[in-house]
């Protein structure tokens, strides 16, 4: 059985939660970290505080079983803000090789290669130019993972995510398009597609049109004809942005035909909300007003914003909390959280801490059960065809 359910390395605590409930589970899990989470020693790692191979390494040392599978997420050009002054597009996708090609020395699985982003401030670049740009790539890093007989799958994408789903017309024509490109390179097929499903990340809620109860139908049946189309072509259809549902929604989606889903966002959040709650209960309120202050300052929180808002600064600073973990003033207010919670012979604070996370992670598992587990027999091998049987 392969995994269904993609977590985002947000904080080392993700990580950690990941492997715990992995093991206890006996469930295969995919952990997708960004390149601002995890990359390259060449790129100054991530906002985690690890390069490629130390993040590599720390999951191997605590996997011995093999249950979590390392994939890239959203690797591509202009991913890391160390390509934030590159502003010619041959010298960006070169960058972004060196970091694809760091993933494969680190026995990465799965590379999600995305060329949706533009130059730092330009937006999203043309569909056209991204679908080119994505089967180059594409070709290179195949030529890369060859070279070092890696056995790596792929997926791909090559829009930004949107509260609707994809025009299934469009899409199907988009999609035979870029895999026409890659077969005339040469390369395998993605393992898989990331369509627009209807759910979208915004503040601390999803905001997509899946999530509103008067379009559910309509999207779960656009969904289904997405779906539909992935199989046909030998793909399976990859949800993002799926944080903030219920068991429920998660369950549905999977059964009109996503095959698998990613949450990043929401287990931040989590591990956020579970540090104040101890610095509430140990009366560390000057160590709380702190942290606040701290993750409201580094801004981390305005790509999250509606437009218009009505988040208080708590709250901001709640969404933009993951960020700052690693930082010497992070980590100085959770030391002092940590030695306050032994003081009075509580549980360890990361223990706290990681147990909230996978409380998150293991309401994703339960919406595979849910679903009858209707997701992982399709990604299991041929069934993926039947699938698509089914759905015609």
């Amino acid at each position: 059985m392969e995994p269904v359910v993609g977590i985002g390395p947000v904080s080392r605590c993700t990580v950690d939660a990941a492997l715990t409930v992995a093991r206890r589970t006996r469930t295969p899990l995919m952990l997708i970290p960004s390149r601002r989470q995890v990359d390259a020693a060449e790129f100054g790692g991530g906002y985690l505080g690890w390069t490629t191979q130390e993040f590599a390494g720390h999951v191997k040392g605590h996997d011995p079983d093999g249950l979590l599978l390392l994939c890239r997420d959203h690797g591509g050009p202009w991913m890391h803000t160390a390509e934030a002054d590159i502003t010619e597009p041959a010298e960006a996708l070169d960058s972004c090789v060196r970091s694809f090609a760091a993933d494969l020395d680190a026995g990465f699985g799965l590379l999600h290669i995305d060329t949706s982003e533009g130059r730092p401030g330009t937006g999203p670049v043309p569909a056209q130019t991204a679908a080119a740009r994505l089967v180059e790539l594409y070709a290179r890093c195949h030529d890369e993972a060859r070279a070092r007989g890696a056995d790596v799958a792929y997926e791909i994408g090559f829009e930004p995510q949107d509260v609707s789903t994809n025009d299934p017309d469009e899409f199907k024509a988009a999609l035979r398009l870029v895999l026409e490109g890659i077969e005339a390179a040469g390369a395998p097929r993605p393992r898989y597609v990331v369509a627009q499903t209807g759910t979208k990340v915004a503040e601390l809620r999803n905001v997509g049109r899946f999530h509103e109860p008067r379009a559910r139908d309509e999207t779960l049946r656009q969904v289904s004809t997405l779906a539909a189309t992935c199989h046909q072509e030998g793909v399976r259809l990859k949800a993002h942005n799926c944080d903030y549902l219920t068991t429920e929604e998660t369950a549905l989606l999977l059964r009109a035909g996503v095959d698998a889903f990613n949450v990043a966002p929401e287990y931040g959040v989590a591990e956020t909300r579970a540090l104040l709650r101890v610095l509430d209960e140990m009366a560390l309120h000057r160590a709380k007003e702190d942290f606040l202050r701290l993750a409201y300052d580094s801004g981390k929180w305005r790509k999250w914003m509606l437009d218009p808002t009505t988040a208080t600064d708590v709250e901001r600073a709640v969404i933009a909390g993951h960020y700052v973990f690693r930082t010497e003033e992070g980590l100085r207010i959770r030391e002092e959280a940590a030695r306050a919670l032994d003081a009075r012979g509580r549980p360890p604070l990361e223990a706290v801490l990681r147990d909230a996370v996978a409380e998150r992670i293991e309401s994703a598992l339960r919406a595979v059960e849910r679903a009858g587990g209707q997701a992982a027999d399709r990604v299991d091998g041929q069934p993926v065809e039947r699938a698509a049987e089914g759905a015609r």
